[in-house]
C-alpha cells in the first residue's frame, strides 16, 4: 500500500460514467474531393492480415478550413489551433496540409497495426500535435535525462506529426519513430510478433514525458529526491499523514502529495494526462484509515461478459473489497496483520483521460490468454460527475475523441483506430494506409472491439501548465493567495519565504471568503459525515485570512532555464 516507484505506471481498474446529452461537434462547411481508398472496414471475424485494401472511388468530406488559402500554390495552409491551448503552443506558426492534413495512413513494417493504432490516437489529441508542429518540444527538449531516450522518442513523434500533417501523400512509413521503439523498447517488437498496443502507448506516453521532463536531475539525484525517497518508518508517515488530514483536510494532503509529484516529473504529459487516485484502507479492528494520493497516466477497467457498460465497470471498480485471510494488511496502529476495506476513488480528473479496457485474461484451462469480446455500451459524450469524489476546477463531462480497436483473437488479431479530426469534428477510421470516415453514431465509433478509449474534457477555460510555484493551476483547490500551501511550497524549493509586505489593497469580505471555501472546501466523504453529525464544520476555523503574499516565483515562465525545480 505504498506509491508505486515508478509513478507513470499506475493501474488502475476502471473509469466510465453517465451520458450527458450535447451538442455534436460543430462541423465547418466540406467541400468534396474523389480519392482512392479502402470500402468498409475490416469485420471482427477478418484474420490479422486485414492488408488488402479495394480500389473503389470514394467521396472524402475535407473540411473547407483547408482551403482558407487555397489560391497559394503550396499545399500548406495556417492552422489555428484551439484557444484553450494556448499554453502548448511554441513560436513556429502552424500549418496543416490542405489536401491530407490529418487523413494520412500509415504503413505497416510487419506487424506493427497495434503501433499504428496507438500513434494515430495519440496524434489525433489537438494539443498534443500543435505543442509538437509549433516546435514547443524543442524548448522543453532534455536529453541528457538518464530515464528517457535522449530526446530521440519525441524527435521521432515530431517528424510523425510531421508525416501526418504537412505531408500531401496518402500515407507514409512511420521509420523514424518505429527505429526509436524497437532500439529502447525491444519487448514490445520481439520476434516480429504483434505485441499489444495499451503497452506500446504506456510506454509511449512515459518514454515522451522523460524526453519532455523540466525536472532536469542526473541519476543520482533523481534516486535521493524527496519524492522518490521511502520514508524510513512507513507507520510513523502514515500515522503522521492522518494527523495532517485531521488539521488541514484531505485536500491538503492531496495537494501537498501532488507537489512532490511535481518535484519529479513535470512535463506536458503531466499537465494533460495526469490525474490522481486516492486509496483507502480501513481496519476492521480499530477503525484506523491509511491513505494514500497516488498519480495515473490511464485507467486499466477490467471487462467481464456479464457488464454492458462502461458504468458498470466503474461501479464494480468502486466498491468496497475485503481483505482477509492471506490478503490481511497490517495496521500501523495496531502493529499487527487484520482484516481490513479497501476502498479506490476518483480523486482528480485529468484534461485527456486514456481508459483501457482489459478484454484479455488467462485461462487457466488452456495456459493462454483468451479474449472477453463482451460489448460495453458508452455514449460519445460522457458525464463522470457522479464517480469523482473530490471537488474538480474544470468539467467533469467528457467527449470520446479517439479509440483504439483490436479485431480478432488474442495474440493473432489486428489493430485499427477511429479518430475524431480536431479540425472538421469529424470521426475517420485509420486502418493501416487506409482512411475513411465514418459515421458520428455510437456504434460506429465504440464497437465490441474497442479496447483503449481517449476522452478530452469539455471546458471552455484556458489550460494551464503546472509548476512547483504555482498551487494555484494545480488540479486541486487551492488558491493564489493560500495561506496553508505556501510554506509547504518555500520548504519544498529549499528557500525562505519573505517577509510579508504591505499589500496594495486590502481583500474584500468576498474574495477573503473565496479563499477559504478553496482552502478548504470538503469533499464528498466528509460532507456526508457533517450531514450525519448535523454539526457542519466552519471552514474560518481551517484556514487563516491573509493578504496575498509574494510566491516563490523566480519568473512569470516558470519554465525558464534558470530554474531546476519550478
Amino acid at each position: 500500500h505504498r506509491p508505486a516507484k515508478s509513478l507513470f505506471s499506475v493501474q488502475v481498474g476502471a473509469l466510465m460514467g453517465h451520458a450527458a446529452s450535447a451538442e455534436s461537434p460543430r462541423r465547418h462547411p466540406a467541400a468534396t474531393i474523389k480519392i482512392t481508398g479502402s470500402s468498409p472496414r475490416a469485420s471482427s471475424s477478418s484474420s490479422s492480415s486485414s492488408q488488402s485494401a479495394s480500389s473503389s472511388s470514394m467521396n472524402f468530406k475535407v473540411p473547407r478550413l483547408f482551403y482558407v488559402c487555397g489560391a497559394a500554390p503550396q499545399d500548406l495552409v495556417p492552422w489555428t489551433p484551439g484557444q484553450r491551448w494556448k499554453r502548448s503552443l511554441g513560436k513556429a506558426p502552424a500549418s496543416i496540409s490542405k489536401s491530407r492534413g490529418g487523413l494520412v495512413g500509415l504503413v505497416n513494417m510487419g506487424n506493427t497495426c497495434f503501433m499504428n493504432a496507438a500513434l494515430q490516437c495519440l496524434s489525433h489529441i489537438e494539443p498534443i500535435n500543435a505543442y509538437f508542429l509549433t516546435g514547443k518540444y524543442m524548448e522543453e527538449l532534455n536529453p541528457n535525462n538518464p530515464y528517457g531516450t535522449g530526446g530521440n522518442l519525441a524527435k521521432g513523434f515530431a517528424k510523425l506529426q510531421e508525416m501526418l500533417w504537412q505531408r500531401s501523400s496518402r500515407s507514409q512509413t512511420p521509420s523514424q519513430i518505429y527505429g526509436t521503439l524497437s532500439k529502447f523498447a525491444q519487448h514490445l517488437f520481439r520476434d516480429a510478433d504483434q505485441q499489444d498496443a495499451q503497452e506500446l502507448l504506456a510506454y509511449l506516453l512515459d518514454g515522451l514525458h522523460e524526453d519532455l521532463n523540466l525536472v532536469k536531475m542526473d541519476k543520482k539525484e533523481r534516486e535521493a529526491s524527496p519524492s522518490k525517497s521511502p520514508p524510513e518508518d512507513p507507520d510513523e508517515e502514515d500515522l503522521r499523514l492522518a494527523q495532517l488530514e485531521r488539521e488541514k483536510g484531505e485536500e491538503y494532503v492531496a495537494a501537498l502529495t501532488w507537489m512532490r509529484h511535481l518535484l519529479r516529473h513535470k512535463s506536458v504529459l503531466v499537465d494533460l494526462f495526469q490525474g490522481q487516485l486516492r486509496s483507502r484502507l480501513t481496519c476492521c479492528v480499530c477503525g484506523h484509515q491509511s491513505k494514500t494520493f497516488d498519480p495515473y497516466l490511464y485507467m486499466s477497467l477490467p471487462v467481464h461478459y456479464g457488464m454492458r457498460t462502461l458504468e458498470d465497470a466503474l461501479v464494480h471498480f468502486l466498491k468496497e473489497e475485503s481483505l482477509t485471510g492471506a490478503e490481511r494488511w497490517r495496521c500501523p496502529n495496531c502493529k499487527t496483520h487484520v482484516d481490513a476495506i479497501k476502498k479506490i476513488d476518483l480523486w482528480k480528473l485529468p484534461a485527456v483521460l486514456v481508459i483501457h479496457l482489459k478484454r484479455f485474461e488467462f485461462d487457466s484451462s488452456t495456459c493462454r490468454l483468451r479474449k472477453i469480446n463482451a460489448k460495453i455500451r458508452a455514449p460519445l459524450t460522457i458525464d463522470l460527475s457522479s464517480f469523482v469524489s473530490a471537488p474538480q476546477k474544470g468539467a467533469m463531462v467528457y467527449d470520446v475523441i479517439s479509440v483504439a480497436n483490436h479485431i480478432g483473437h488474442a495474440g493473432r488479431g489486428h489493430y485499427t483506430a477511429t479518430c475524431r479530426h480536431p479540425v472538421d469534428g469529424r470521426f475517420y477510421h485509420f486502418n493501416d494506409t487506409d482512411v475513411y470516415e465514418v459515421q458520428p453514431d455510437v456504434d460506429e465509433i465504440i464497437t465490441k472491439e474497442a479496447y483503449v478509449l481517449f476522452l478530452m474534457r469539455q471546458d471552455s477555460t484556458d489550460w494551464e501548465r503546472q509548476s512547483i510555484s504555482r498551487p494555484e493551476v494545480w488540479p486541486h483547490n487551492v488558491s493564489r493567495r493560500n495561506s496553508l500551501m505556501l510554506p509547504a511550497v518555500w520548504e519544498a524549493v529549499g528557500m525562505q519565504p519573505p517577509p510579508p509586505q504591505a499589500p496594495d489593497e486590502e481583500l474584500s469580505p468576498e474574495e477573503a471568503a473565496e479563499d477559504l471555501v478553496l482552502e478548504a472546501k470538503p469533499s464528498r466523504d466528509e460532507e456526508a459525515e457533517e450531514d450525519s453529525d448535523q454539526e457542519p464544520r466552519e471552514v474560518v476555523e481551517q484556514a487563516e485570512v491573509v493578504h496575498e503574499e509574494q510566491e516563490p516565483r523566480a519568473h512569470d515562465d516558470d519554465d525558464s532555464p534558470g530554474s531546476q525545480i519550478f
